[in-house]
């Protein structure tokens, strides 16, 4: 059954959502020392949900931030997902057992950063893991198909033909101390227009 906007909008719930921090090596390795930062989300609109409040976080020099993670506490807790940084391209693919990724427009260059999750419950096509941050290849890359490796200018990965939610991600490097800025609305957006 389709789900209508109010449907869509009581099926976000983030009240396990709570904190958020840098991810330096996926899926859950913070940064060092710990810097979660309370999170304020704002209502759920139109199947959506993003965070009402500017979220800074404090990442001490020398660290490569690789996403975001959110967390329900504080402190220990547990990792609810992690989302990509810099950027809000994000799509879904069909892959060939050769590891090609059909996508329309997508947008992505040589050597762009994207992590990649199933669809609807199914299972990751072989070769790909759910908690790797693959490179773009330059062989077969057009405007609508891409392929991915392990490492830049890597062989493609992937032997098994599939369907992939994929994120682009822009690691951002501290060679001094900083902070990492989630603007309000668009740093972290909960979205279940998918359904229905």
């Amino acid at each position: 059954m389709p789900l209508n906007t109010t449907g869509k909008n009581n099926l976000i719930s983030v009240t396990s959502m709570t904190h958020v921090t840098g991810i330096t090596a996926l899926p859950s390795t913070e940064t060092t020392p710990s810097t979660r930062q309370a999170i304020t989300w704002a209502a759920a609109s139109g199947g959506t949900r993003a965070n009402s409040a500017q979220l800074t976080i404090p990442i001490a020099a020398g660290q490569t931030i690789l996403a975001v993670g959110v967390w329900d506490a504080l402190t220990v807790g547990t990792l609810q997902g992690y989302w990509q940084i810099g950027s809000t391209l994000r799509g879904g693919s069909t892959m060939t057992a050769a590891g090609v990724h059909t996508s329309v427009g997508h947008g992505l260059t040589t050597d762009d950063r994207v992590f990649v999750t199933a669809l609807g419950g199914d299972a990751l096509p072989t070769g790909l893991a759910i908690d790797t941050l693959y490179f773009v290849r330059a062989t077969g890359l057009t405007a609508d198909s891409f392929s991915l490796a392990a490492t830049s200018g890597g062989a493609a990965v992937g032997s098994a033909a599939g369907e992939v939610a994929w994120f682009k991600t822009v690691p951002q490097t501290f060679s001094i101390a900083g902070n990492l800025i989630l603007p309000t609305t668009t740093g972290l957006v909960v979205d279940v227009t998918a359904f229905g």
